[in-house]
């Protein structure tokens, strides 16, 4: 039972200045990421892709495998697919890739790597999923939000949704970004990581923190603390 892990760490970010490289008790995004996959007995190839040298040292240092990410594949608006497409076909000059992709996003630097391994043996021992994705239920339900239409509002699902009660409702999740899983073979020929059927594992509210500005960061730092006393 063997996976690829990648690991997408570029150097920019508009909300946090080098964000894969901020501490989270002590210890930056990245290398969390990295510390993760380590620790979890199912991955047997981790690749680091960035396009930082810090970022590709910090790799480096703890003895991983990491590429060059070309700038253009680096970009705020660059699709995550294609720079874990281009780790992939990195990854398979050196020697052929497993079955299955791990992708760890180090934005989420509360990943608790016994989910993480708990995640990939369902998938890989089941058998019968095209991708699994680590979910949390959602704060907010869709089928309580309004779309814009021009200068008015309109039910997202419908106005009957509006007035039902939560119980009433089916359950929903969003993604919680910590965990992705996918068949290699059809996430290369597809080029998606929502691959059909989707399984789930379901995370905590602390694993599902994403670092996307600075008080995502104090948050993650707040609860690494109180966790450490």
């Amino acid at each position: 039972m063997t996976c690829i892990a990648v690991i997408p760490a570029r150097g920019g970010s508009k909300g946090i200045p080098h964000k894969n490289l901020a501490l989270v008790g002590g210890t930056s995004l990245v290398e969390r990421a990295i510390a993760a996959a380590q620790q979890c007995q199912s991955i047997s190839r981790i690749i680091v892709s960035s396009d930082d040298k810090k970022i590709l040292d910090k790799a480096r240092e703890m003895n991983v495998e990491f590429v060059t990410r070309p700038a253009e594949l680096a970009t705020d608006d660059s699709p995550i697919e294609d720079a874990v497409l281009h780790a992939l076909d990195s990854a398979q000059a050196n020697s052929p890739l497993p079955q299955s992709l791990v992708l760890l996003q180090p934005t989420s630097p509360l990943r608790d790597y016994a989910t993480l391994q708990a995640a990939v043996r369902q998938f890989v021992l089941q058998d019968k999923y095209g991708a699994m994705f680590g979910v949390v239920t959602a704060e907010h339900h869709p089928a309580k939000m309004l779309r814009r239409t021009g200068d008015t509002v309109e039910p997202f699902t419908s106005v009957t949704d509006l007035s039902a009660s939560r119980q009433q409702l089916p359950e929903v999740f969003r993604q919680s970004g910590s965990i992705y899983i996918a068949n290699v073979a059809r996430f290369r020929a597809e080029r998606t990581l929502f691959l059909e059927p989707v399984g789930f594992i379901e995370v905590d509210a602390a694993e599902a923190i994403d670092i996307d500005m600075p008080a995502d960061l104090e948050v993650a730092r707040w609860l690494i603390s109180k966790r450490t006393k």
